[in-house]
């Protein structure tokens, strides 16, 4: 089953549930229906993952079951789904509901997504306590797994805190949790962490596990993360003008190219990549290349992300006419608005269509 697309999982586990709610084992049914709500998140269905969890708490509350299980999920799901206020409620009446034989479990995976919403609600010294926790309780029960994510958690804080190297350490002991988990570890989740931790030391100023990193990333079969990495020296490069820039932005450039049909983030650099070649290309005819290419790739990805990526050159356009007192580039910043309305996401566009009328003046 776990090679199944989602949607035949979708398909599998809602037959599953039906079959033992028929039979009476509401107990394989309420642990389904979680396991369905993860699927639904992974097809970008939020709400219907949210309507599952849900219905796992209703299920074994009405049949006498344990509810701290299903109503972890339920927190997990509702973090998912960008309602922490909700998620860290679910998390408080998970603890309140737990037996005493699975309290220290039910308490760490409370800590953990608890300290995550906290984060994301941007309450970061309530979340560092509740992390911090769930990372020594993981550690000493060995839930690796979980205490790499804890970790990892604790490093997104110390980014926000403007800490990249306690945050680059973080993503560290992060990968080498996931390398020494239960069975043969996650070799993904490893990599992961470790561009994390890589990205994190090159915003810290030490850029000297590039090479070896990506790679290691290649080797892998994972040149998104070696695209991902490449792209962070060259958007540093080009914030401080570095002499080396133009070889940093051309690197990542190839980088992103060699990785483009990987998956959603390749295709998310790739975009990245060409917008940054129009931004710094001294050539109009390549600037106009770069910038229909760059702008094709954005408008394939989600809304919000390709929103982001568009406006954030815009505004780049912008600032660097006003840093370098040089006309701005009106042809660029209309070709962009023009596309930022294609997205669809009316206050981006009005915000877009404002810019250009300014810098049209």
């Amino acid at each position: 089953m776990s090679e199944a697309t989602p949607v035949v999982q979708l398909a599998q586990l809602r037959a599953r549930i039906a079959a033992f709610a028929r039979g009476g084992r509401y107990d394989l049914a309420i642990g389904l229906l979680g396991e369905l709500a993860r699927v639904d998140l992974a097809l970008g269905l939020a709400a219907d993952g949210v309507q599952r969890a849900r219905q796992a708490v209703q299920l074994a509350d009405e049949r006498g079951e344990p509810s701290a299980g299903p109503l972890i999920v339920l927190a997990a799901t509702l973090l998912a789904a960008d309602s922490p206020d909700a998620a860290i409620d679910a998390c408080a009446l998970a603890i309140e509901r737990t037996r005493s034989t699975e309290r220290p479990r039910v308490e760490l995976l409370a800590r953990l997504v608890g300290g995550a919403a906290q984060r994301r609600a941007n309450r970061l010294a309530a979340a560092r306590t509740l992390l911090d926790s769930a990372r020594g309780a993981a550690a000493r029960i060995g839930e690796t797994r979980l205490a790499a994510l804890a970790l990892a958690e604790l490093a997104w804080i110390d980014l926000a805190e403007d800490r990249p190297d306690a945050a680059a350490t973080c993503f560290e002991f992060a990968a080498r949790f996931f390398a020494h988990g239960h069975g043969d570890g996650d070799a993904d989740a490893e990599l992961d962490a470790g561009a994390l931790a890589t990205a994190c030391w090159i915003v810290a100023g030490d850029d000297t596990g590039v090479d070896e990193f990506c790679k290691r990333a290649r080797a892998a079969k994972r040149p998104e993360l070696a695209a991902y990495v490449d792209g962070v020296v060259a958007e540093l490069a080009l914030r401080r003008n570095s002499p080396q820039m133009r070889d940093a932005i051309a690197r990542a450039a190839a980088s992103a190219e060699a990785a483009r049909d990987a998956n959603a983030l390749a295709h998310a650099l790739s975009a990245r990549a060409r917008l940054r070649q129009a931004r710094t290309s001294l050539d109009p005819a390549d600037r106009a290349r770069h910038l229909e290419a760059g702008i094709e790739l954005a408008l394939a990805l989600d809304r919000r992300r390709a929103g982001a990526e568009l406006g954030t050159l815009m505004i780049a356009l912008v600032e660097d006419a006003a840093r370098t007192r040089t006309p701005p580039a009106l042809d660029a910043i209309a070709r962009l608005a023009a596309a930022i309305e294609h997205v669809g996401d009316a206050s981006l566009a009005d915000l877009a269509g404002a810019v250009l009328a300014e810098v049209a003046r």
